[in-house]
């Protein structure tokens, strides 16, 4: 019986280049973390727009409350301040031809700011698996009240620019 002999083309080579690289990209963009970051606290501004004003007093009722920043799992953090106003949106003048901010009818804008611990990297801040971004949505539960809001500021516990 004839011994088949292996042979290695570039054809083969780029293949493995391939599943490689295909396996460095999938462990950075899941969560692959190589080495812990410093661990911190951040107070982090969360602007929950359109609200109805029920949900504000909800809200404001819960400073010192704890607050979860997750769907999935029970990332959280403390509640230190709620500020409520007027929700403004943006409407549209057609008789001028221009765009005005006017305040909404029965409904509120909540800034709230939370305290939380989390693991600051090189990109981002994370608490639990949660990446925490300025402009990212995240989910806002406590007692009472379930919403969605935006960060819109973050700045680590005795940060002059706070």
């Amino acid at each position: 019986m004839a011994e088949k002999k292996i042979r290695w083309t570039i054809i083969d080579t780029l293949i493995v280049i391939a599943v490689i690289a295909a396996g460095v990209f999938a462990f950075k963009m899941f969560g692959g973390r190589v080495s812990a970051g410093e661990k911190t606290t951040i107070d982090m501004k969360i602007l929950i727009a359109n609200q109805t004003p029920e949900v504000g007093e909800a809200i404001a009722a819960d400073i010192g409350g704890m607050v979860t920043l997750s769907l999935t799992e029970k990332d959280s953090g403390t509640v230190k301040d709620v500020d409520v106003k007027p929700a403004e949106v943006l409407v549209y003048n057609a008789t001028e031809g221009e765009y005005r901010n006017r305040y909404a009818d029965r409904n509120v804008d909540i800034y709230a700011t939370v305290t939380v611990d989390v693991e600051e990297t090189e990109y981002e801040f994370l608490t639990g698996s949660t990446k925490l971004r300025v402009g990212e949505p995240i989910p806002f539960r406590g007692k009472g009240y379930v919403s969605e809001g935006f960060i819109i500021s973050i700045n680590k516990e005795g940060d002059a620019n706070e």
